[in-house]
């Protein structure tokens, strides 16, 4: 016998909640305690679409539900689905010769020599995505801290991208490397990241996770557009220096897709990894 799928068991404990509430309550009056939209309830509880921790925790106050228990749940539920999506995109390994990624196939990059080239393709590439944006933000300075337009326009893009209300699901998942040694986060950074938490609490489309990046050092950072284009970008040294280059091939994607799922299921929510830390303070 199959396991049930994690999406529909999770909704169907918040139906069970609903159930459970005294007279009836409309999707709409959930909504309305929840802070979000009726087509995101009417999508969670039937299963089309799996809520952030943030949506999830405002229907199950809107239905009078037990939190603490809602959160285990969710967190079970999320695994689950994260396990599920990296055995789906794994891939077998493809024989690799001079120049080609399997029988026939060229590989083809596009360079980016500078900052504002590699952000002004990768908003591009963004504008244009249908389905989901997978980020990292790595780096020992905040975003605030680069001058060029190009850069501020990018990480505008990725969260106008969320915003906008589409028929169809839409996800933006960003990963964020705090640095810090000895358990000391670096305060500009974590400056940023406090204030960039409250003004994306109402994106119902964008997640973010955190870890800490304990290298003085940029890590390698990366944006995957849907299930085909990759974006790595290389940076290090002055604040402003940056350089990358794009692929357009989904067997390119399928080993970073796979890579940042593992990463991904691996880290707190920034809003546990906040919580976490102000109460260790």
């Amino acid at each position: 016998m199959s396991e049930p799928d994690p999406r529909s068991a999770f909704a169907f404990h918040l139906r069970e909640l609903r159930r459970q509430v005294p007279g009836s309550i409309t999707d709409e009056t959930i909504a309305r305690q929840a802070g979000c939209s009726r087509p995101t309830i009417s999508a969670v509880l039937n299963a089309r679409r799996f809520p952030s921790w943030e949506i999830t925790a405002g229907i199950v106050r809107a239905l009078d539900g037990d939190v603490e228990r809602f959160r285990s749940l969710w967190r079970r539920a999320k695994r689950d689905i994260e396990e599920g999506r990296r055995r789906e995109q794994t891939p077998e390994l493809p024989d690799i010769g001079a120049g080609r990624l399997g029988p026939g196939a060229p590989l083809s990059a596009r360079w980016y020599k500078n900052h504002r080239e590699f952000y002004e393709a990768a908003a591009v590439a963004a504008r244009q995505a249908t389905a989901e944006i997978r980020t990292t933000y790595i780096r020992r300075y905040p975003p605030t801290q680069y001058t060029t337009p190009a850069a501020a326009a990018y990480f505008e893009t990725i969260l106008n991208w969320a915003r906008e209300p589409a028929e169809d699901e839409r996800s933006v998942r960003r990963i964020i490397g705090i640095p810090g040694q000895d358990g000391c986060l670096d305060p500009e950074i974590l400056k940023w990241v406090r204030r960039h938490h409250d003004e994306t609490g109402d994106v119902l489309n964008y997640e973010a996770t955190a870890m800490l990046w304990s290298p003085n050092a940029d890590g390698l950072n990366m944006a995957l557009i849907d299930d085909s284009v990759v974006f790595l970008a290389f940076s290090g040294g002055p604040r402003q220096k940056l350089n990358g280059f794009s692929v357009n091939d989904r067997t390119f994607m399928t080993y970073f897709a796979a890579y940042f799922d593992q990463l991904w299921l691996a880290l707190k929510p920034l809003s546990t990894f906040l919580e976490d830390l102000d109460g260790s303070g």
